[in-house]
Order: structure tokens, then C-alpha cells, then sequence
């Protein structure tokens, strides 16, 4: 075959000139580290940044930027001060104001503006009913996930320990730091930590698993060597790529990366790329066995396995390629990102191998040998396989059903806060707040309300904002309406004049600085705009947050078709944290769907390509789609048991990123073990060519299967709970795939083959 001749061709000039190959892969390795930017310079974080154009609260934030232009403030750091069953002190009030005061004054936070309880018509909001606590709330420019959010939350809380520090500071006095931007820093600090982690845990437990498998420092350096400089090169190359598209931004094709991406890349890279080495290896220490000399061992094992690993790599970056088709674009820029670290990595582990095993590394690993008893091993199990494929084959699918049936429905959470540990600061401040105030205020939900007639800031337009805050406080989930009706959120008819504070809230419609921050008063839209800040009695990220904003929303589109409501033919948009996340739940629930579907018709017909055998590739695809719904079902049972009521799903990110890495990455080693039985069947027939290739692939595809697991389970060092889930649920399907599908399933499938083709 004219490829095979290329691959023995290419193995014999890297052999040539092993030195020259091996210079130029480190010469491009540090030039590319001098060039490249810092990762977290390039890097976009968040997922509400991210959402199609469609979505409301992106719509919601283009006619809130043209309604409120002055209204720069996108995100806020929220500070609680608290007492037990205790009325806050003039002293508590006054070390609230002066604290918010000296973080106004800290240079480059990019505030706003500071709430306190001395702001006019927001202050009072600011108080608890009760009297045991108050807010001071710090309005940023800076958007909810901003990176820089990360330095602004240590500042803030460098600037409260400070203030606690000094002598005059009320004792007993409880103090919690939340709101949107505290919790984006939080996420983004537990992401950063989160690759340091997986990173130094990848190496840490791929070296461990080599030399504990092969006992040989040789066959431990070779793939280190060529993964470390694959990284090196991949992660300082789509640094550079994202710049160029940073700097062009009208130029395609466009390259974004994220915090998370270097996550996978560094997993996926030494899993797969340390199998792609040590495939490369084994086929090299075989013909040196059979006697080969070193040099045409090299060429020989690179045109044997060349293209099942060129296969093996091209079902991966295909299926990570087809992520380019989400909306989300978190998604769509991920996986083309990753799949680019791919394509890198089989050109150095195509390359750079060969020309370390041209080496004195190559004399030493020629020399590591398996165990007698490994092969035992190999050569009982293939036995067995052939002596009753049928039994085997269907006692493990009825084995496996139960799982896969839990899987096939199992519950996620787009619960951001959840992710944190209990030990974060914004979730200890989140915590704090609840106990005295509604879980909405983190986050309210924001209501744009666009009439085409105008004149709400008017009178007759109170009372039309009047009909508008009626149904929608009305709503079981909601605690209050913040309106130009009712800025302070009272329920409409329930202002009392027989109060100061009733008549101020009487009073405050009317003032300026009200209509200007419920009214639109910039031109074409003065008058036109109004907006509802909803306070739910929910968490903004939580299930039951979502479905109030969908009941707000239906009683919005029930008012603008109701030809006898104020409201008929207006525009409604939604923003803030909860309707973020009901729309990122829409779209990513879509994207699921589609790059599913998407992912298995673009692998099954890179196999059907590559193998030409369209039955036993489609019954490849079918192992691989029940191993993921085993893994899910298995992992579902598991975090459900781990945390008991607590429990409320798998992260939203889970199920796609489980999905496309097992699917296409676990053809990895089904592709290796049919590209072997043909080969060997071709020489010894079908049935001893099956078994000579069960025999010959087991121990190295074991060993790649256990590494692979190893480099995803670094993940559950990570410090956000999704990461945790997904290291584990890949952990696990890899292992099923080594030990239930590859080793069970794929081979039981040939033998029944052979069985038919022999009567």
C-alpha cells in the first residue's frame, strides 16, 4: 500500500537522521515558548459570555446598553455584615459605611459605584426587615467571569481583613463576601488552580503507571519526553493562534481558548499520546525480537502501526472537530482548539519516537520484554472467547443493561455556585446572606420592557408599569418587583401614608434620580424602556430559580398577545445570572443533541474509510455509545450515593465532554485491535489470526488503557466539582472500554463472525 511504503520510507530517514529531528522538535519547542503569550493573558473565561446572539440575554444586554448607557456596572461584589438574633449597632452601620467607602477608593477595581444605606431610594433596600443585617453593594465594570475578577476579589478581601484588624472593629460582627463577581473570581481561582493540579497529577501518575507496567526507566522516558515537548508545543501554539484572533478579529478562522481547555488538552494529550507512543514501542520491541536490526526495527514498526495510529488520532480530532457546530461557544471553540493539540501530537509521537528509539533509549527498550504469565493471561482469555463467543457476548450486555438504562436519563445541574467548595468565600458570604435575606439578591432578574408608544415615565405610564408588576409579583417565586411603581418593591396597593417610610416610598416614583435608573432617558429610547428588577425567592443558579424565570417569561408573552392588556405588542427581554443560565441550559441542551448525533456519523464513517468493514465498524460505534451510557449510569449512582441529599445532578458539562472524548477517543483501541486480527488473519487464517491478535494486542493495549485512565482521574484533584465528576466518569469509561469492550466485547463480536463464515 502506498501509504505503508510512506510510513517505511518516513521510519527509515528518521533513522537517518535521528539527531536533526529530535534538535528541531526542541528548537521549535523554545521558540515558540519565547514567542508565545501567557496562557491566562489570551484566555476567555465564563459561560454567559459565550451564548448565540438568539438568546435573550444577550438580546436583553444590547437594548439595556442602548437604554441605560450610563449604567456601566455588569457585575457586583456584594458585602453582608450580620448578627445572631441581633439588631445591628450604630457602630456595626458605621464601620458598614466607612469599609465601603475605603474599597470605593482602591485604585483600578473599575467600580461604579458603592450602595450603602445612605444611597437615596436603594439604601433602605440594603437593611433586613428584622434589623440583624445589612448590604453594602459594590457595582463593577468588570463582567461576571471576567478574569480580572480574581485580583479584584483579593483586593476586596485584602481591604476587609484590614479593616478587621483594627482595634475599633465591632466584635462579633459577621461579615461575608458574595455577589456575581466574587463568585466568577472563585471560579475562575478554582480553574486555575485546577489545571496546576491535573498537570503536575498527569505526570506524576502517567510515570508511575509506566515503570510500575514495564519496570523500565527507558520505556518511561521515551513517552515523557515526546508528550512534555507535544504540550509544550500545542498549548504555546493555540496561545499564539488565540492572539493572532484576538488582533484579527475579523479574520477566520477565529481561535478562542478558555481556562478549562488547558485542562483537557494536558489530559487528553498524555493519554492519548502516551498510547500513541507506546503502540509505537511494542511494535518495535516485537521486531526486534523476531530479530530485526535496530534501524529496520524502527521503519517496520512505524509501517505497521502508522496508520492505526494516524487513524486512531483522526477518529479523535474528528469528533472533537465536530463540536465546531454548537451555538454555545464555549463548545464550538473547544473542540477545534483541542483537536489542533491532537493533530500536534501525532506528528511529534509519528517523528520524535522513532528518533528517541534510534537512540541508546531504543537498545534499552528493545530489551524490556512482557512477563511470561501476562502472556498467559492473554492466551486463556482467547481461548475462551473462541470456545463460546455467543455466551460471553450476551451474558455481558445483560450484565452491563441495568447501568446503561440509568444512564440514559440521568439528571444535570447548571448550579455554578454548587461547583464551589464549602471553604470559598463567596459561597461562606452566599451562605451568610440567605440567613438574612432572599437567595434572588445575589442576583436579580432583570425584566427590559420596551412599549412602542413611550410615555412610562409619565404618569399614566406608572400605572401601565403598575399592570406589568401585578401578574409577575403575583408568581409563587418571586419575593419582590422593583419597579418605577414600587421602586422599593413593596406589593403594589400596600404603601401606607401613615408613614415616613411609606410616603418616601410614595415620594421616590417621582424623583429623578429614580425615572433614571427604571426609565430610559436617552433618546430614541426615552420613555420607551422600562426595567423590573425581580428578587426570587431562589438561588439565581438553582433549578427552581429556572423555572420562575420561565413562569416570568410566559406571563410576559402572555401580556404583549393579550390584545386588551397596556402591554400588547411590546418587546420584552430577560438578563442577570438566572436567565444567563436558563438560556445557557436551552442552548447546550440543543448542542448536546445535535453534536451527538453529529459525532457518531462523522466517526463511524472515518472507520467504515479506514477498515472497509461497514458491519464490524457499526458494531464498534454500538460498544462505544453503551460504554458511555454504562459510565454515566455508573457515575450517577456513585456521586448520588457520595453525597446524599445534597445530590441534585452531574454537572450540565459532563455528559458532551464524556460523550465526544469516549466516543471518538475510545476507537483508539478498538481501531488498533481490528487493524491487527485483519492483519494477522491475512497470515494465519481467521481463527488463529484472531487469537494471535487478541494475544498480541492485550498487554499493550491494557497498559495504554490503564494510563489513559490514570491521566483523566488527575482531573478529580481539580477544585471545581464538574471537573471531579468528569475526571472520574472518564477515568471509568476508558477502564470499561480496556477491560469490558476491547477485551470482551469487540472480540466475542469476531469469533461469532468466524462462526458464521465457517458454515
Amino acid at each position: 500500500m502506498p501509504i505503508k511504503n510512506g510510513f517505511l520510507r518516513l521510519g527509515r530517514a528518521i533513522d537517518k537522521r535521528r539527531w536533526l529531528v529530535i534538535a528541531a522538535w526542541f528548537f521549535v519547542a523554545i521558540v515558540l515558548k519565547i514567542v508565545a503569550p501567557p496562557w491566562s493573558e489570551v484566555a476567555m473565561d465564563g459561560d454567559l459570555q459565550h451564548l448565540p446572539d438568539s438568546t435573550t440575554v444577550v438580546r436583553g444586554a444590547k437594548l439595556s446598553a442602548q437604554a441605560f448607557p450610563d449604567d456601566r456596572a455588569k457585575s457586583q461584589i456584594v458585602l453582608v455584615f450580620a448578627r445572631h438574633k441581633k439588631k445591628l449597632s450604630i457602630k456595626d452601620r458605621q464601620f458598614a459605611l466607612d469599609l465601603g467607602r475605603s474599597i470605593e477608593r482602591l485604585p483600578g477595581l473599575g467600580v461604579v459605584d458603592v450602595w450603602t444605606e445612605k444611597t437615596p431610594v436603594i439604601g433602605p433596600l440594603l437593611r433586613s426587615p428584622s434589623g440583624d443585617a445589612g448590604r453594602v453593594v459594590v457595582r463593577l465594570t468588570n463582567e461576571f467571569m471576567a478574569t480580572d475578577n480574581i485580583r479584584v476579589l483579593n483586593e476586596v478581601q485584602q481591604e476587609v481583613r484590614r479593616a478587621q484588624d483594627q482595634d475599633d472593629t465591632p466584635s462579633g460582627l459577621k461579615i461575608g463576601i458574595t455577589g456575581s463577581a466574587a463568585i466568577g473570581g472563585d471560579m475562575l481561582t478554582a480553574s486555575a488552580e485546577s489545571v496546576a493540579s491535573t498537570h503536575r497529577t498527569s505526570i506524576l501518575l502517567v510515570a508511575i503507571a509506566l515503570f510500575a507496567i514495564y519496570r523500565s526507566p527507558w520505556l518511561v522516558l521515551v513517552p515523557l519526553l515526546t508528550i512534555a515537548l507535544a504540550a509544550s508545543v500545542s498549548i504555546d501554539l493555540l496561545a499564539i493562534l488565540a492572539q493572532w484572533s484576538i488582533d484579527h478579529p475579523d479574520a477566520w478562522p477565529v481561535i478562542r481558548i478558555f481556562t478549562t481547555t488547558k485542562i483537557f488538552v494536558i489530559v487528553l494529550l498524555f493519554g492519548a499520546g502516551t498510547d500513541y507512543c507506546l503502540f509505537l514501542a511494542s511494535r518495535f520491541r516485537e521486531q526486534c525480537a523476531a530479530g530485526l536490526q535496530r534501524s529496520e526495527a524502527i521503519a517496520t514498526a512505524l509501517e505497521q502501526v502508522g496508520i492505526a495510529l494516524a487513524a486512531s488520532a483522526l477518529t479523535t480530532i474528528v469528533g472533537l472537530a465536530m463540536m465546531g457546530w454548537a451555538d454555545f461557544g464555549k463548545y464550538a471553540y473547544s473542540g477545534p482548539a483541542i483537536a489542533i493539540c491532537l493533530a500536534v501530537t501525532l506528528i511529534v509521537c509519528l517523528t520524535l519516537v522513532p528518533a528517541l528509539l534510534a537512540t541508546r533509549l531504543g537498545q534499552a527498550a528493545a530489551k524490556t520484554q512482557a512477563s511470561a504469565s501476562w502472556q498467559a493471561l492473554w492466551q486463556r482469555l482467547a481461548d475462551g472467547i473462541l470456545r463460546r463467543p455467543y455466551a460471553i457476548l450476551i451474558t455481558s450486555f445483560l450484565l452491563a443493561c441495568p447501568f446503561a438504562w440509568v444512564g440514559w436519563s440521568v439528571d444535570v445541574t447548571y448550579d455554578l455556585l454548587g461547583e464551589l467548595d464549602a471553604d470559598r468565600v463567596s459561597r461562606q458570604g452566599t451562605q451568610l446572606l440567605r440567613q438574612h435575606f432572599p437567595a434572588g439578591e445575589i442576583g436579580p432578574l432583570v425584566v427590559l420592557a420596551k412599549h412602542p408608544e413611550g410615555g412610562l415615565d409619565s404618569l399614566d405610564g406608572r400605572f401601565q408599569i403598575a399592570e406589568l408588576v401585578k401578574p409577575l409579583t403575583d408568581l409563587t417565586g418571586i419575593a419582590k418587583v422593583r419597579s418605577l411603581y414600587q421602586p422599593t418593591g413593596a406589593p403594589p396597593g400596600t404603601t401606607s401614608v401613615f408613614s415616613t417610610t411609606g410616603l418616601a416610598a410614595l415620594a421616590a416614583p417621582g424623583s429623578p434620580l429614580t425615572k433614571a435608573v427604571f426609565v430610559s432617558q436617552v433618546e430614541p429610547l426615552a420613555g420607551k424602556v422600562t426595567r423590573l428588577f425581580l428578587i426570587p425567592t431562589a438561588a439565581p443558579f438553582s433549578p427552581e430559580a429556572i423555572e420562575t424565570c420561565n413562569a416570568v417569561e410566559q406571563v410576559l408573552h402572555r401580556l404583549q398577545n393579550d390584545p386588551t392588556s397596556p402591554w400588547y405588542k411590546a418587546t420584552f427581554e430577560l438578563l442577570g445570572p438566572t436567565a444567563g443560565i436558563r438560556d445557557l441550559q436551552r442552548v447546550t441542551i440543543a448542542d448536546r443533541q445535535l453534536i451527538q448525533i453529529l459525532v457518531t456519523i462523522a466517526v463511524l464513517l472515518v472507520i467504515v474509510v479506514l477498515l472497509r468493514k461497514p458491519i464490524i465498524c457499526c458494531y464498534l460505534i454500538v460498544t462505544v455509545l453503551f460504554s458511555y451510557l454504562m459510565t454515566m449510569g455508573i457515575t450517577a449512582l456513585v456521586f448520588q450515593a457520595l453525597r446524599g441529599e445534597a445530590y441534585v445532578g452531574l454537572d450540565w458539562k459532563v455528559p458532551l465532554f464524556l460523550f465526544v472524548i469516549l466516543v471518538a477517543v475510545g476507537q483508539d483501541y478498538n481501531i488498533y485491535l481490528v487493524t491487527r486480527v485483519l492483519e494477522e488473519q491475512r497470515q494465519r487464517g481467521l481463527r488463529e489470526g484472531l487469537r494471535r491478535a487478541i494475544i498480541q494486542t492485550g498487554g499493550i493495549i491494557t497498559s495504554c488503557g490503564i494510563i489513559m485512565a490514570g491521566t483523566f482521574i488527575s482531573m478529580t484533584t481539580a477544585k471545581t466539582a464538574g471537573m471531579v465528576e468528569l475526571g472520574f466518569a472518564l477515568s471509568l469509561g476508558i477502564l470499561l472500554d480496556t477491560f469490558l469492550v476491547r477485551t470482551i466485547l469487540v472480540p466475542a463480536f469476531l469469533a461469532t463472525l468466524i462462526g458464521k463464515q465457517s458454515t
